[in-house]
């Protein structure tokens, strides 16, 4: 299961790759995961039987309209409460994750984070993750309006989004190296490019 953001660009700028989607074999458990009692307890009542994901080092994620809910392990090493996870979760907001993606083998899972510098979320994962993805790209994919992105001379890619918040429509420049002052000028153009082309002021 991969996918990335489905909202092409319509300047001229290097796109990300479409969305694509690769289930498990034909049989393979198609039950939908949810959180354990004890950790659903901490989310929103209308949110506790959203689709998780739970990683084996005894992470869960959950996929639920407000945001991506993160638990992390639990501080104790004893096996019987290793699936109990950290009740008290992190809540991120779906205009902050940029792609994520699952590999069957060895059924690794990674999330990428709009801001390029700080680290994907990513671990080995338990159970049938596909009612997760799907709800991971739908919301994700509901929140960008568009994005475009561009490689400066120097080799950095500059990507500019129209992502959907609460409050409304707002943009997000981000690079992945430094930018001298050409390639600054040429990121500014690339979110000023986005934000008229989707009639930001």
């Amino acid at each position: 299961w991969t996918f990335s953001p489905l909202h092409a660009s319509p300047i001229a700028a290097r796109s990300l790759r479409p969305i694509t989607a690769h289930f498990g074999p034909k049989g393979y458990d198609q039950r939908m995961t949810t959180l354990p009692d004890a950790l659903a307890l901490a989310l929103p009542s209308r949110e506790r039987r959203c689709p998780s994901l739970e990683l084996e080092d005894g992470r869960w994620l959950a996929a639920a309209k407000s945001g991506l809910y993160a638990f992390a392990a639990p501080a104790s090493s004893n096996e019987s409460e290793k699936s109990k996870g950290d009740a008290t979760p992190q809540l991120f907001p779906w205009y902050d994750v940029a792609r994520a993606r699952w590999e069957a083998e060895g059924e690794l899972f990674a999330l990428e984070w709009v801001d390029p510098a700080r680290a994907a979320l990513a671990g080995r994962s338990q159970g049938d993750p596909d009612e997760f993805m799907r709800q991971v790209s739908e919301y994700v994919n509901r929140s960008i309006v568009m994005f475009a992105q561009a490689d400066t001379d120097a080799g950095t890619t500059i990507t500019a989004w129209v992502r959907r918040g609460p409050d409304g429509l707002f943009s997000i420049l981000t690079a992945d190296g430094p930018l001298d002052a050409a390639a600054q000028r040429q990121a500014d153009a690339l979110e000023a490019s986005v934000r008229d082309a989707v009639g930001l002021d």
